[in-house]
């Protein structure tokens, strides 16, 4: 099917980025731990990360997809395009012009516990300053990716975000080199980096754009109804598909006065992420687009089968994913973090952070593979409505639960706002009559669950067993093998229970996407 095979060859480069993030993470983790450095640098790049996939990532791809094309069945493809593309980069000079200068504010309300410690706000200040700017390039960057997806090319801006890791490792490489070996100095090397990583991204991007025989110009502006329109739709788009993102940040804000809170949530965030985002990219980029095009033919067969698809597409990684983060949330975070700088301590507090995070996993993936309904008929209330719901128990699960349980406590109200932000998709979906499941997706689905289970309590025995070995005293290679054996065996055990049961003809089918 060509959703699952565009699903999966996104999937696998969204994979291919995670993991170098991950070497990325390792080297960041060692060269400066969990202290006022390290807090100070994942400030400054939270803040324009947070800005580029909130304002330029989810709402460019809510709300270009489905009017792109509806315009080009006008025959104004090209310039519903340029207008959108001038009016955004027009947006985010003036929001980074406005940022850089407001910056020392800025860092205040995000966080506002660094207020305690004058250092941290200083350097998170410098910081921030170098580091937004990438905001820039990389909102020029999602609305060339969005043109690349409607055409049906999905690879080059899965794989563009690896190099901003490329960027950065070199840097870490590079530093003991030229003699930078203080934690401030790393630090604004680091900041560096993502600036230039941010360039790089922006430049392959456009460059398979124009490899490909498209074009995106910068126009006159003009404030026409079809762009008027994108602007309010991509308005509740950047809430809707951004919950994830805005409850980091709500997250940052909440830990902020706890010294190294805010580093322990980000590493653990960003291991999370790693099965989270192979999933969201994936249907983000190529779900949205097939069901577009099935919403403007009205073939409601076509849409019911490729949501089914995608529905048992995430449940498939997901599913065994959360699960298995959560037992071997401890295991996992002492072999990828803990070296250099970053102790045992910030490894168990990080691991609690991270069983956390990965309960509320399948939620999110599943409100990628539900918001997508919506938006492809370019009705974003409900998911708007939604994901507000969703932010308001947020802040205040966070606000209630992180003086008990500090780090722990703000990861356990991610997990549960994603809960109820999928629970109430679902219901506004079926009340909407938009939420339509073929009787095959009816049949794997619950057997998808009871295979991730019973995985789960394989891996819980075989965790008890192996985990002596993986001590921070351990050799690094033993310690690196005998965790990749352990997930392959989950993931061996779970694909094979998944056959057994019923639950996919092919263990490998959801991957291949054949």
């Amino acid at each position: 099917m060509a959703f699952l095979r565009n699903a999966a060859s996104v999937g696998f480069a969204t994979l291919f980025s995670r993991i170098l993030g991950f070497v990325r993470d390792t080297m960041v983790a060692a060269a400066l731990g969990a202290g006022p450095a390290a807090d100070a640098f994942v400030v400054a790049f939270r803040l324009p990360s947070l800005m580029r996939r909130l304002f330029a990532e989810g709402a460019v791809n809510t709300a270009f997809v489905p009017l792109h094309t509806e315009a080009e069945k006008r025959g104004e493809g090209q310039a519903f395009s340029d207008q959108v593309f001038t009016q955004v980069a027009l947006i985010f000079f003036i929001v980074s012009a406005l940022a850089l200068l407001a910056m020392p504010l800025l860092i205040r309300v995000i966080a506002p516990g660094f207020t305690e410690s004058g250092g941290r706000v200083d350097l998170a200040v410098s910081l921030s300053r170098i580091t937004f700017t990438y905001c820039l390039t990389t909102a020029l960057m999602v609305v060339a990716s969005a043109m690349l997806n409607v055409n049906g090319r999905f690879t080059a801006s899965a794989y563009a975000p690896a190099l901003v890791n490329v960027v950065t490792i070199a840097g870490l490489l590079a530093a003991p080199l030229m003699g930078w070996r203080d934690e401030e100095t790393l630090a604004r090397m680091l900041a560096w980096t993502i600036f230039f990583g941010g360039i790089a991204q922006g430049a392959l991007v456009f460059s398979v754009l124009w490899q490909s025989g498209l074009s995106l110009r910068l126009v006159r502006p003009r404030w026409n109804g079809a762009v008027r329109r994108f602007f309010l739709l991509a308005l509740p788009g950047v809430v809707a598909a951004g919950v994830t993102q805005v409850n980091a940040f709500v997250g940052l804000v909440v830990a902020s006065p706890d010294p190294g809170a805010v580093t322990w949530l980000y590493y653990a965030d960003r291991v999370y992420q790693l099965p989270l985002g192979i999933v969201a990219v994936a249907l983000g980029n190529a779900l949205l687009p097939e069901l577009a095009r099935a919403s403007a033919q009205g073939n409601i067969e076509a849409e019911r089968t490729v949501f089914s698809r995608a529905a048992e597409f995430a449940a498939f990684l997901s599913l065994p994913a959360g699960l298995a983060l959560m037992v071997l949330a401890g295991p996992i975070v002492s072999v990828l973090f803990e070296r250099g700088a970053f102790n045992a301590t910030d490894g168990a507090a990080t691991a609690l952070a991270l069983a956390g995070f990965a309960a509320g996993l399948p939620a999110f993936a599943g409100a990628k593979v539900l918001q997508p309904l919506f938006f492809a008929r370019t009705q974003m209330r409900l998911p708007f409505i939604v994901a507000l719901i969703g932010m308001a128990a947020d802040v205040a699960l966070s606000v209630t639960l992180f003086p008990l349980w500090r780090q722990t406590g703000i990861a356990a109200a991610a997990a549960a706002s994603g809960w109820i932000n999928l629970i109430l998709l679902a219901l506004a979906a079926w009340r909407s009559g938009l939420l339509h499941v073929d009787a095959m997706a009816l049949r794997r689905l619950p057997r998808l669950v009871l295979a991730a289970v019973l995985m789960t309590v394989a891996l819980w025995v075989l965790r008890d067993w192996v985990e002596p070995w993986m001590g921070a005293g351990k050799s690094s290679l033993l310690r690196i093998g005998l965790l990749g054996a352990l997930c392959g065996a989950g993931f061996g055990l779970y694909c094979g229970l998944a056959w057994i049961l019923g639950a996919t003809e092919n263990p490998l089918r959801q991957l291949r996407g054949t």
